[in-house]
């Protein structure tokens, strides 16, 4: 029965084209720094920093995930936002909480948080990152990649 059952699985996953997904991260490279103003209030929105350039990614695809590294400078929570759009005109597509004070002991922690459902991106925009957090007067913050999902071979 496990022949059987393997080709059903593999006819599935023809069926829905599953077999021709490739996860991507961007930037390529370093992550981009995503930090508040020094000056800013606690839970005060930072500027939007670019993840990646308009044209970058592909079209369509689809936003699978967020990577975040949190250095150890204090402890801290927050949320994080990422958007699409041109400088100025950004529009948030995912906010999601993060907490540091669950790491703050061991330097460097790195996470990952799923997009469940993945959130379809169309066109090729430019992606931002934007954070708040919970404490005041600190440049804080954390370096962060976003997994795309795009279909391959069509």
């Amino acid at each position: 029965m496990g022949g059987l059952a393997s080709l059903v699985k593999s006819l599935y996953q023809r069926g829905i084209g599953s077999d021709s997904v490739r996860h991507t991260v961007y930037p390529v490279g370093a992550g981009v720094a995503a930090v508040s103003d020094g000056a800013a209030a606690a839970w005060a929105w930072s500027d939007y920093v670019e993840i990646v350039a308009a044209a970058t990614i592909p079209n369509p695809c689809w936003l699978t995930g967020v990577f975040c590294h949190l250095p150890v400078i204090e402890a801290f929570y927050g949320d994080f936002a990422i958007a699409s759009g041109a400088a100025g005109s950004e529009e948030d597509l995912f906010i999601f909480p993060f907490g540091e004070e669950l790491f703050a002991v061991v330097e460097g922690q790195t996470y990952f948080v799923p997009v469940n459902p993945a959130i379809r991106i169309a066109g090729t925009p430019r992606l931002a990152v934007r954070l708040r957090k919970n404490t005041a007067a600190s440049a804080a913050g954390c370096t962060m990649k976003v997994q795309c999902a795009a279909a391959i071979g069509t």
